[in-house]
């Protein structure tokens, strides 16, 4: 399994430095069940648009990386509990969450969507969900705002990962998923299109779903860390080397926003 790297990017023919972390390894926690951007190969070698990004963030720090697989909702606890050095796996960037962690600069945008059967009455308006079981990924954003909104008018359903949620859905064991917009797009194009598709709009609630940022998180005494991967995360945007990954898994940008 390729987990660690060395050394610095080269790009357009130059050589960008960053200031090396002084850690023999970095752990960076990951849930390699949430395609496209981790998931596990068949090879056993983790893969997927973040992977590849952190293992470039990685690089141009001049760090040593180890990936750890665990539950997303595990992550915080075990970031606090020095069992991992950062967090890297679309965790979105919340008022809740920074109370606990420190955020580097934002990492990608992910909107927040709704997923159900094509044909459905339910919209993002949490009043057509009402007497329906809405399936969401445990730990996550989502189910911040599904527990907040729902409460008292539809079933809220947790699951450990969101393939599982999806799996759900096509079996029509639930009406409906609220998911990270990527996740729901890779869904529908390999195969779900044919039944299902977003229903109603993005959902907005700043208060449960933050700006739709995601970020890197790292203890909040780990300045050094946080430092030299902003560094990281600012050169991977700049010399074209996030765009041209972005491009491997998504016909649009995934690109932060301001």
């Amino acid at each position: 399994m390729r987990n660690w790297l060395w050394g610095a990017v080269i790009a357009g023919g130059a050589m960008f430095t960053v200031h090396a972390y002084a850690q023999d390894v970095v752990r960076i926690g990951t849930e390699a069940d949430y395609p496209p951007f981790e998931y596990t190969a068949a090879s056993g070698q983790l893969k997927g648009m973040e992977i590849e990004l952190g293992n470039q963030y990685c690089a141009v720090a001049k760090i040593q990386c180890k990936w750890v697989n665990m539950s997303f909702d595990a992550m915080i606890a075990a970031l606090n509990a020095h069992k991992i050095d950062a967090v890297l796996s679309q965790m979105g960037i919340t008022d809740a969450r920074e109370k606990s962690v420190s955020f580097t600069s934002p990492v990608t945008f992910n909107g927040v969507v709704v997923v159900g059967p094509k044909g459905s009455a339910i919209t993002e308006d949490p009043a057509t969900m009402k007497g329906k079981t809405i399936g969401v990924q445990s730990g996550t954003i989502e189910e911040v705002w599904a527990n907040k909104t729902l409460k008292g008018i539809a079933t809220v359903k947790s699951y450990d990962g969101q393939d599982q949620a999806f799996q759900d859905l096509q079996a029509q064991r639930i009406d409906a998923t609220v998911c990270d917009q990527p996740v729901a797009y890779d869904f529908l194009r390999k195969g779900g299109k044919a039944e299902f598709d977003y229903l109603g709009k993005p959902l907005v609630d700043p208060a449960t779903l933050g700006s739709g940022n995601t970020a890197m998180a790292v203890r909040k005494d780990d300045t050094k860390l946080r430092d030299t991967l902003n560094a990281a995360i600012t050169q991977v945007l700049k010399d074209g080397s996030f765009a041209k990954v972005n491009a491997e898994y998504f016909p649009f940008s995934m690109a932060p926003k301001s």
